[in-house]
Protein backbone atom coordinates (compact mmCIF):
# COMPACT_ATOMS: atom_id res chain seq x y z
CA UNK A 1 0.00 0.00 0.00
CA UNK A 2 1.40 3.42 -0.92
CA UNK A 3 0.51 6.89 0.28
CA UNK A 4 -1.48 8.67 -2.39
CA UNK A 5 0.47 11.84 -3.12
CA UNK A 6 -2.48 13.62 -4.63
CA UNK A 7 -6.21 13.33 -4.29
CA UNK A 8 -7.79 13.25 -7.74
CA UNK A 9 -10.87 15.18 -6.67
CA UNK A 10 -9.29 18.00 -4.64
CA UNK A 11 -5.78 18.08 -6.10
CA UNK A 12 -4.37 18.43 -2.60
CA UNK A 13 -0.96 16.89 -1.99
CA UNK A 14 -0.18 15.07 1.24
CA UNK A 15 2.80 17.36 1.67
CA UNK A 16 2.07 20.57 -0.20
CA UNK A 17 4.12 23.54 1.10
CA UNK A 18 1.72 25.97 -0.56
CA UNK A 19 -1.55 24.86 0.99
CA UNK A 20 -4.08 27.68 0.97
CA UNK A 21 -5.30 29.04 4.32
CA UNK A 22 -7.75 26.68 5.95
CA UNK A 23 -11.41 27.41 6.29
CA UNK A 24 -12.87 27.31 9.81
CA UNK A 25 -12.88 23.79 11.21
CA UNK A 26 -15.96 21.79 10.23
CA UNK A 27 -18.18 20.26 12.94
CA UNK A 28 -17.23 16.78 11.69
CA UNK A 29 -13.50 17.47 12.05
CA UNK A 30 -14.01 19.08 15.46
CA UNK A 31 -15.96 16.03 16.61
CA UNK A 32 -13.21 13.63 15.46
CA UNK A 33 -10.47 15.62 17.20
CA UNK A 34 -12.54 15.86 20.39
CA UNK A 35 -13.02 12.07 20.39
CA UNK A 36 -9.28 11.57 19.86
CA UNK A 37 -8.47 13.76 22.85
CA UNK A 38 -10.99 12.38 25.32
CA UNK A 39 -12.58 8.97 24.84
CA UNK A 40 -9.48 6.72 24.45
CA UNK A 41 -8.27 7.69 27.93
CA UNK A 42 -11.43 6.17 29.46
CA UNK A 43 -11.40 2.80 27.67
CA UNK A 44 -10.33 -0.72 28.51
CA UNK A 45 -8.88 -2.29 25.37
CA UNK A 46 -6.14 -4.41 23.92
CA UNK A 47 -5.00 -4.65 20.34
CA UNK A 48 -2.17 -5.55 18.02
CA UNK A 49 -0.67 -3.20 15.47
CA UNK A 50 2.11 -3.11 12.91
CA UNK A 51 4.71 -0.36 12.71
CA UNK A 52 7.14 0.59 9.97
CA UNK A 53 9.51 3.52 9.46
CA UNK A 54 11.61 4.76 6.56
CA UNK A 55 14.95 3.50 7.96
CA UNK A 56 13.74 -0.07 8.39
CA UNK A 57 11.27 -1.44 5.82
CA UNK A 58 10.63 -4.55 7.93
CA UNK A 59 7.26 -4.57 9.70
CA UNK A 60 7.41 -4.61 13.48
CA UNK A 61 4.51 -5.88 15.58
CA UNK A 62 3.30 -4.67 18.96
CA UNK A 63 0.46 -5.32 21.37
CA UNK A 64 -0.98 -2.51 23.45
CA UNK A 65 -3.05 -3.08 26.59
CA UNK A 66 -4.84 -0.16 28.20
CA UNK A 67 -7.15 -0.15 31.20
CA UNK A 68 -8.59 2.13 33.85
CA UNK A 69 -8.61 1.15 37.50
CA UNK A 70 -9.93 3.33 40.32
CA UNK A 71 -9.86 6.34 38.04
CA UNK A 72 -6.24 5.89 36.93
CA UNK A 73 -4.98 4.89 33.47
CA UNK A 74 -2.54 2.00 32.98
CA UNK A 75 -0.90 0.82 29.80
CA UNK A 76 1.44 -1.90 28.61
CA UNK A 77 3.22 -1.94 25.25
CA UNK A 78 4.65 -5.31 24.26
CA UNK A 79 7.15 -6.01 21.47
CA UNK A 80 5.99 -9.03 19.48
CA UNK A 81 9.15 -9.32 17.36
CA UNK A 82 12.61 -10.20 18.63
CA UNK A 83 13.42 -10.51 22.35
CA UNK A 84 10.47 -10.32 24.74
CA UNK A 85 10.22 -6.83 26.20
CA UNK A 86 7.59 -4.33 27.17
CA UNK A 87 7.04 -0.82 28.50
CA UNK A 88 4.69 -0.10 31.41
CA UNK A 89 2.93 3.24 31.89
CA UNK A 90 0.70 4.31 34.74
CA UNK A 91 -0.45 7.19 36.86
CA UNK A 92 -2.64 9.45 34.73
CA UNK A 93 -6.01 10.08 36.33
CA UNK A 94 -9.20 10.07 34.30
CA UNK A 95 -10.26 13.67 33.79
CA UNK A 96 -6.63 14.77 33.62
CA UNK A 97 -6.33 16.69 30.38
CA UNK A 98 -2.89 17.83 29.33
CA UNK A 99 -2.33 21.06 27.43
CA UNK A 100 -2.00 18.92 24.27
CA UNK A 101 -5.41 17.35 24.92
CA UNK A 102 -6.94 20.79 25.34
CA UNK A 103 -5.33 22.17 22.18
CA UNK A 104 -6.64 19.16 20.26
CA UNK A 105 -10.15 20.07 21.40
CA UNK A 106 -9.72 23.77 20.62
CA UNK A 107 -9.85 24.79 24.28
CA UNK A 108 -7.57 27.82 24.11
CA UNK A 109 -9.68 30.80 25.20
CA UNK A 110 -9.08 30.22 28.92
CA UNK A 111 -5.30 30.58 28.63
CA UNK A 112 -5.25 34.25 27.72
CA UNK A 113 -2.16 33.59 25.61
CA UNK A 114 -1.54 33.93 21.91
CA UNK A 115 -2.27 30.30 21.12
CA UNK A 116 -3.43 29.25 17.68
CA UNK A 117 -6.34 26.97 16.94
CA UNK A 118 -5.42 23.79 15.10
CA UNK A 119 -7.32 24.97 12.04
CA UNK A 120 -4.95 27.97 11.92
CA UNK A 121 -2.00 25.57 11.78
CA UNK A 122 -3.37 22.71 9.64
CA UNK A 123 -5.82 22.31 6.82
CA UNK A 124 -8.04 19.34 7.67
CA UNK A 125 -9.78 17.22 5.04
CA UNK A 126 -12.19 14.36 5.65
CA UNK A 127 -11.07 11.65 3.21
CA UNK A 128 -14.10 9.45 3.77
CA UNK A 129 -14.96 6.19 5.52
CA UNK A 130 -12.49 3.35 6.03
CA UNK A 131 -12.59 -0.04 7.65
CA UNK A 132 -9.55 -0.94 9.78
CA UNK A 133 -9.18 -3.94 12.11
CA UNK A 134 -12.82 -4.80 11.38
CA UNK A 135 -14.05 -1.43 12.64
CA UNK A 136 -15.73 1.52 10.95
CA UNK A 137 -13.54 4.60 10.89
CA UNK A 138 -13.00 7.96 9.19
CA UNK A 139 -9.82 9.06 7.41
CA UNK A 140 -8.65 12.58 8.31
CA UNK A 141 -5.84 14.37 6.47
CA UNK A 142 -3.93 17.10 8.33
CA UNK A 143 -1.88 19.37 6.03
CA UNK A 144 0.36 21.96 7.74
CA UNK A 145 -0.04 25.57 6.69
CA UNK A 146 3.69 26.23 7.10
CA UNK A 147 6.97 24.36 6.60
CA UNK A 148 7.59 23.76 10.30
CA UNK A 149 5.61 20.52 10.76
CA UNK A 150 4.77 17.33 8.88
CA UNK A 151 1.58 16.12 7.22
CA UNK A 152 -0.36 13.21 8.65
CA UNK A 153 -3.17 10.94 7.55
CA UNK A 154 -5.14 9.56 10.50
CA UNK A 155 -7.84 6.92 10.40
CA UNK A 156 -9.97 7.46 13.51
CA UNK A 157 -12.39 4.91 14.98
CA UNK A 158 -15.90 6.34 14.77
CA UNK A 159 -16.99 4.98 18.14
CA UNK A 160 -13.92 5.32 20.35
CA UNK A 161 -11.72 8.00 18.80
CA UNK A 162 -8.75 5.63 18.75
CA UNK A 163 -6.36 6.26 15.87
CA UNK A 164 -6.45 2.90 14.10
CA UNK A 165 -4.05 3.87 11.33
CA UNK A 166 -1.53 6.68 10.98
CA UNK A 167 0.81 7.82 8.21
CA UNK A 168 3.31 10.62 8.81
CA UNK A 169 4.93 12.05 5.67
CA UNK A 170 7.56 14.69 4.94
CA UNK A 171 7.43 17.66 2.59
CA UNK A 172 8.10 15.42 -0.44
CA UNK A 173 5.22 13.05 0.52
CA UNK A 174 7.74 10.37 1.53
CA UNK A 175 6.34 8.19 4.34
CA UNK A 176 8.37 8.66 7.52
CA UNK A 177 6.48 6.17 9.64
CA UNK A 178 3.18 4.35 9.69
CA UNK A 179 1.25 2.08 11.98
CA UNK A 180 -2.02 0.20 11.69
CA UNK A 181 -4.11 -1.85 14.09
CA UNK A 182 -4.88 -5.36 12.90
CA UNK A 183 -7.19 -6.31 15.78
CA UNK A 184 -8.88 -4.52 18.64
CA UNK A 185 -10.73 -5.91 21.67
CA UNK A 186 -12.79 -3.44 23.71
CA UNK A 187 -13.75 -5.99 26.38
CA UNK A 188 -10.48 -7.57 27.54
CA UNK A 189 -10.07 -9.57 30.73
CA UNK A 190 -8.09 -7.00 32.67
CA UNK A 191 -7.41 -9.33 35.62
CA UNK A 192 -5.16 -11.43 33.42
CA UNK A 193 -3.40 -8.46 31.84
CA UNK A 194 -2.12 -6.46 34.78
CA UNK A 195 1.24 -8.14 35.35
CA UNK A 196 4.09 -7.81 32.82
CA UNK A 197 4.71 -11.06 30.96
CA UNK A 198 8.03 -10.18 29.35
CA UNK A 199 11.24 -11.00 31.20
CA UNK A 200 12.64 -7.61 30.14
CA UNK A 201 10.35 -4.74 31.04
CA UNK A 202 10.68 -1.17 32.21
CA UNK A 203 8.46 1.57 33.54
CA UNK A 204 8.02 4.63 31.35
CA UNK A 205 9.01 8.02 32.75
CA UNK A 206 6.19 9.94 34.44
CA UNK A 207 4.39 12.51 32.33
CA UNK A 208 5.77 16.02 32.21
CA UNK A 209 2.51 17.83 31.48
CA UNK A 210 0.29 19.21 34.24
CA UNK A 211 -3.33 18.10 34.57
CA UNK A 212 -6.00 20.53 33.37
CA UNK A 213 -3.77 23.62 33.18
CA UNK A 214 -5.50 27.00 33.22
CA UNK A 215 -2.52 28.98 31.96
CA UNK A 216 0.56 28.43 29.84
CA UNK A 217 3.58 27.86 32.07
CA UNK A 218 6.87 29.72 31.73
CA UNK A 219 10.20 28.03 31.13
CA UNK A 220 12.61 28.18 34.06
CA UNK A 221 16.28 28.98 33.53
CA UNK A 222 16.24 28.91 29.72
CA UNK A 223 14.86 31.12 26.96
CA UNK A 224 13.83 29.83 23.55
CA UNK A 225 14.17 32.74 21.18
CA UNK A 226 12.11 31.00 18.51
CA UNK A 227 9.57 28.19 18.41
CA UNK A 228 7.24 27.32 15.52
CA UNK A 229 3.94 29.24 15.54
CA UNK A 230 1.23 27.45 17.50
CA UNK A 231 3.50 25.42 19.78
CA UNK A 232 3.01 25.92 23.51
CA UNK A 233 5.27 25.06 26.44
CA UNK A 234 3.92 22.00 28.26
CA UNK A 235 6.37 21.58 31.12
CA UNK A 236 9.88 20.72 32.15
CA UNK A 237 11.77 18.39 34.45
CA UNK A 238 15.26 17.12 35.06
CA UNK A 239 16.15 13.72 33.68
CA UNK A 240 19.30 11.69 34.32
CA UNK A 241 22.50 13.55 35.24
CA UNK A 242 20.72 16.89 35.71
CA UNK A 243 19.68 17.28 32.08
CA UNK A 244 16.90 19.85 31.65
CA UNK A 245 14.06 18.59 29.46
CA UNK A 246 11.53 21.07 28.02
CA UNK A 247 8.43 19.85 26.16
CA UNK A 248 6.26 21.66 23.59
CA UNK A 249 3.12 20.74 21.61
CA UNK A 250 0.71 22.18 19.09
CA UNK A 251 -1.91 19.51 19.88
CA UNK A 252 -0.93 17.11 17.10
CA UNK A 253 2.88 17.26 17.21
CA UNK A 254 5.37 17.46 20.06
CA UNK A 255 9.05 18.21 20.41
CA UNK A 256 11.42 18.21 23.37
CA UNK A 257 14.58 20.18 24.11
CA UNK A 258 17.35 18.63 26.23
CA UNK A 259 20.00 20.94 27.72
CA UNK A 260 23.04 19.41 29.40
CA UNK A 261 26.22 20.95 30.77
CA UNK A 262 29.17 19.50 28.87
CA UNK A 263 32.97 19.56 28.80
CA UNK A 264 35.23 19.08 25.82
CA UNK A 265 34.12 19.01 22.21
CA UNK A 266 30.35 19.00 21.69
CA UNK A 267 29.21 17.13 18.57
CA UNK A 268 26.80 18.92 16.25
CA UNK A 269 24.64 17.35 13.59
CA UNK A 270 21.42 15.54 12.76
CA UNK A 271 20.26 12.00 13.51
CA UNK A 272 16.95 10.49 12.44
CA UNK A 273 15.07 7.26 12.96
CA UNK A 274 11.79 7.13 11.11
CA UNK A 275 9.86 10.30 11.84
CA UNK A 276 11.81 11.09 15.03
CA UNK A 277 14.57 13.61 14.47
CA UNK A 278 17.39 14.71 16.80
CA UNK A 279 19.37 17.89 16.10
CA UNK A 280 22.46 18.48 18.24
CA UNK A 281 24.00 21.91 18.80
CA UNK A 282 26.06 23.72 21.43
CA UNK A 283 25.55 26.74 23.67
CA UNK A 284 28.02 28.86 25.64
CA UNK A 285 26.40 30.65 28.56
CA UNK A 286 27.75 32.08 31.84
CA UNK A 287 31.25 30.67 31.13
CA UNK A 288 29.88 27.16 30.70
CA UNK A 289 29.28 24.98 27.67
CA UNK A 290 26.04 23.11 27.11
CA UNK A 291 24.90 20.38 24.73
CA UNK A 292 21.56 21.19 23.08
CA UNK A 293 19.45 18.37 21.62
CA UNK A 294 16.07 18.97 19.98
CA UNK A 295 14.02 15.79 19.52
CA UNK A 296 10.65 15.44 17.83
CA UNK A 297 8.61 14.48 14.80
CA UNK A 298 9.40 17.77 13.07
CA UNK A 299 11.35 18.79 9.94
CA UNK A 300 15.11 19.37 10.13
CA UNK A 301 14.76 23.10 9.43
CA UNK A 302 12.41 23.45 12.41
CA UNK A 303 14.65 21.61 14.87
CA UNK A 304 17.76 23.47 13.73
CA UNK A 305 16.13 26.87 14.12
CA UNK A 306 14.92 25.96 17.63
CA UNK A 307 18.37 24.71 18.66
CA UNK A 308 20.13 27.81 17.34
CA UNK A 309 17.90 30.21 19.27
CA UNK A 310 18.31 29.00 22.87
CA UNK A 311 19.93 31.07 25.61
CA UNK A 312 20.05 31.21 29.38
CA UNK A 313 17.94 33.53 31.52
CA UNK A 314 19.94 36.04 33.52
Amino acid sequence: MAVAQQDSSSGTSLADPHVSPAAPQSPEVASLLRKMATIPHTLNYQGSFTYQHKDNPALQSFRIIHWVEEGVEYERLQHLNGPEREVLRSGKSIGCESLGDQLLQGKISQFGANLARLDQLYKFEIRGPERVAGREATALLALPLDQFRHSSLLTIDNETGLVLKSWLVDETARPLERYQFIDLDLSPDIESLREPKARLHRAAAPQVADCNPTEVKQVERWALGWIPPGFAFVGQRQVRNHIDMLMYTDGLTTFSVFIEEASGAIPEGVAQRGATLAVMDSLSYANKNYRITVVGEIPVVTAQKIAQNIDGIQ
